[in-house]
């Protein structure tokens, strides 16, 4: 059964259950919850592996890799590591382990390896949030896979110091029974140890035996509490067990079961069997949706009595304030702002750089037209930038005298302002996007349009059964001699750490400069009463129309470019559901 079989609980329905049951609720802390600290989830270090053995295979420098978390960069490693057939299968649970073992074969070296990324972690809005609940003694257990002491520190600041927090890992877990037995909250469990200790536990191997005496106060635990799981993937088969074990015929989670996890994300089938299970055995067991750690923790603070007026109180810390929503179709039940801004889940990750003594882009405009190439470039201060045929690149700009040809790698980090690497991308997009069937991309100025070409594109794309806005694609303006057209703007941005492509149906005319002013007035009347009715479904439905000519009517669209084999060519990804902003309700 996958999780769209079980009917999910929203955020509303568990806060209200949070306030009753508030302190008969443990948490269980996955490395998710820690991203917000500022440290690497298992998915991140996953890929962080995969780069280094990568570039120590190919002996290649991190410059060679930049931007890790672009999916045409993953897509290249994770091929590199299919082709070699001794890794597991991406998205497996044994990634993490077997990755990481290959890696750094010694305990020391892992050992050394989290050290260093955990010391750059400072506690998050969520851990604060959650030592605030501790200190108002609606949060008395908590258990981590995790190796951070984000908890530890947001705890010493709210609680007054460091001794009220009792704290337990695989070297002393004794710790949680005594405590547990003397009433001593809060509780902290470390699974997987405290990567201070010597008992460090992070491979598949140790994983799977792991410590009997935590994983059994675990299991006592949950078969009298109940369990709020956050940032956690289910991927240790140790855990997982120990969680089913704790079902115990329907007698565990008293409290219940809840499960949280990202609106885009699949649980792990572990997770989905563990939450069907329970809820066969009559556990009040739930997924939950919610967008992260530190969000869930925010509404819980904002909703919760004792903790609603101190927020304030969280000095130091920033409170979340915006989140991606989980994508979805539009429907009536929901009112949101539909957006005219499609999705760019991937773009390329390597382009040409070329070291010569031409000036800017006019120039190499100029030199891209004495050449007569099919080019795309532009100028940075390190050098020229391309995407084309490596021979007609060199054809080019060979006459400027070219000192150095390589590879140079595109970052999305590099995409937020106006540059060359920005205006390389975006002409590469707008070029692969005039290759779709029925359309002509113009060009005036800063302006790109698309034109739809008369005879391959019909009036009906742009209708729905419910909204007509085009009657016709283009004709001329009545009592003159003006061709008009339907047409579309386009334009990129990057907001939310994402590319997007902004699609702005126009009526475009070709209008003389010298035209009479009767012939201009006509015509200015004319996209004035073309354009007025254009609202809310009639606009709704204009949009879909130029949505289904660019990417089709598949949920997503990949092209390329140029479609070449030899030199680099540039590859995108583009989702058909425009983005948009409301109130999601269930």
């Amino acid at each position: 059964m996958d999780d769209q079989a079980i009917s999910p609980l929203d955020i509303p329905a568990f806060l209200r259950l949070f306030q009753l049951r508030g302190a008969q609720i443990m948490w269980f802390l996955g490395a998710g919850a820690s991203r917000a600290a500022g440290i690497k989830t298992a998915g991140d270090m996953i890929w962080d592996f995969k780069q280094r053995l990568y570039r120590s295979q190919r002996k290649l420098p991190p410059s060679a890799i930049t931007d890790i978390g672009e999916p045409a960069v993953q897509r290249k490693l994770q091929a590199h590591f299919d082709t070699m057939g001794s890794f597991p299968a991406a998205g497996s649970e044994t990634e993490y382990s077997a990755y990481f073992e290959a890696t750094y074969h010694s305990p020391k070296d892992r050992r050394a390896y989290l050290d260093e990324l955990i010391a750059r972690g400072k506690p998050s809005f969520g851990h604060h949030a959650l030592a605030l609940l501790m200190a108002q003694d609606l949060c008395r257990i908590v258990w981590t896979t995790n190796f951070d002491r984000a908890v530890e520190d947001a705890a010493a600041e709210h609680l007054g110091g460091t001794g009220r927090l009792v704290v337990a890992d695989l070297k002393e877990p004794e710790k949680i029974r005594r405590a547990v037995d003397e009433n001593r909250w809060p509780v902290y469990g470390k699974l997987h140890g405290d990567y201070h200790s010597d008992s460090l536990k992070n491979t598949d191997a140790e994983l799977r035996q792991q410590d009997a005496e935590m994983r059994r106060s675990l299991v006592d635990a949950c078969r009298r509490q109940g369990l709020a799981v956050i940032g956690y993937s289910g991927r240790d088969a140790s855990i997982m067990e120990a969680l089913n074990e704790a079902l115990d015929e329907g007698r565990g989670f008293p409290g219940g079961l809840f499960w949280f996890k990202r609106g885009q994300d699949t649980p792990y089938p572990a997770v989905t069997e563990l939450i069907v299970r329970a809820r066969a055995l009559g556990i009040d067991a739930h997924l939950v949706e919610t967008e992260s750690f530190d969000e869930l923790f925010s509404d819980l603070l904002r909703f919760l009595p004792q903790t609603a007026d101190k927020l304030a109180s969280l000095t130091g810390t920033v409170r979340p304030r915006l989140a991606t929503a989980k994508l979805r179709p539009s429907t009536a039940a929901v009112p949101a702002i539909r957006m005219n801004a499609l999705a760019v889940t991937s773009g390329p990750a390597l382009c040409r750089i070329v070291d010569c003594a031409i000036g800017g882009d006019k120039e190499i405009e100029e030199a891209i037209s004495k050449a007569g190439v099919d080019i795309i470039a532009h100028r940075t201060r390190d050098g020229v930038l391309a995407f084309g045929r490596d021979n007609d690149i060199r054809k080019a700009l060979e006459p400027f005298g070219i000192k150095a040809f390589d590879h140079h790698p595109l970052s999305s980090k590099r995409l937020v302002k106006e540059g060359g690497e920005r205006a390389l991308v975006r002409d590469a997009l707008f070029r692969a996007i005039a290759g779709r069937p029925g359309l002509t991309l113009e060009r005036r100025g800063n302006r790109v349009r698309l034109r739809p070409v008369p005879g391959e594109v019909k009036p009906s794309i742009f209708n729905s059964d419910v909204a007509k806005p085009v009657d016709a694609i283009s004709g001329t303006v009545p009592k003159t001699d003006v061709v008009w057209s339907e047409a579309c703007g386009l334009r990129v941005d990057y907001r939310l750490e994402q590319l997007w492509l902004l699609v702005e149906p126009i009526v475009i005319t070709e209008l003389a400069a010298d035209a009479p002013d009767d012939t201009v007035e006509l015509t200015r009347e004319f996209i004035r009463e073309r354009r007025a009715r254009r609202h809310n479904r009639l606009a709704n439905a204009l949009l879909d129309g130029w949505i289904s000519l660019i990417v089709g009517r598949e949920p997503g669209l990949r092209l390329k470019t140029f479609g070449i084999a030899d030199g680099i060519d540039a590859e995108f990804e583009l989702l058909r559901i425009s983005a948009f902003s409301g109130i999601g309700k269930t």
